[in-house]
């Protein structure tokens, strides 16, 4: 089955749609797929290299590379998704591993990311409407103080014709550590296009 990256990632994964989405990505998780990476996120291994391991949360976690990276590094890990069926393939592998994982069904809009709750949140080719105020103030607002959000996502739909730094200003109110904005390999396509990558701390 061939699977439109520019469908994918123009649909949300939140809403009425949930359930359309979550069917996608069902069968996309349930066959061997070429287009993404299944290794943990590079940038996400440097950002978090001299951290100190704490509570994570994984946003939109998939089939969980990250969330296994991150739990095999000490880290208390929990993660969401709309796909069970890549929360399952998450569940086994960390069984498989003897990892501590709690990996629950939720979309972006549904899911409880409480208040000062994680030392790290992780944000990976998510379909997050990054101009969604509400959701992006629940992001911040569970921060624990000195926590981090680490950003990954294809810019402007992957087209670079979007504004500049507009990841950037959706979390100007923490502070920027490390922000990219370039063209380079995206892990979702594993084609050349614009990507966005930020590091963000809250004081």
């Amino acid at each position: 089955m061939v699977f439109s990256l520019a469908a994918i990632n123009a649909a949300p994964q939140d809403g009425a749609s949930t359930g359309a989405v979550a069917a996608r990505f069902d069968k996309i998780y349930a066959a061997p797929s070429k287009l993404f990476s299944a290794a943990p996120n590079a940038f996400l291994v440097r950002a978090v290299r001299d951290l100190k391991p704490g509570q994570a949360l994984d946003v939109a976690m998939g089939q969980g590379r990250n969330a296994l990276f991150l739990a095999k590094a000490g880290w208390d890990v929990t993660g969401y998704d709309v796909s069970e069926t890549g929360l399952a393939a998450a569940r086994a592998s960390a069984a498989k591993e003897g990892l501590r994982l709690n990996a629950l069904r939720s979309s972006h809009q549904e899911f409880d990311f409480g208040r000062e709750r994680w030392d790290l949140i992780v944000m990976t080719y998510t379909l997050a409407d990054m101009e969604d105020a509400a959701f992006l103030r629940r992001v911040r607002d569970s921060l624990r103080p000195g926590g981090f959000v680490v950003v990954e996502q294809m810019n402007a739909g992957g087209t670079g014709k979007g504004p500049a730094n507009a990841l950037f200003r959706s979390f100007q109110d923490l502070r920027v550590v490390q922000y990219e904005d370039m063209v380079d390999t995206a892990e979702w396509g594993l084609q050349k296009m614009r990507i966005g990558r930020l590091v963000a701390q809250k004081d």
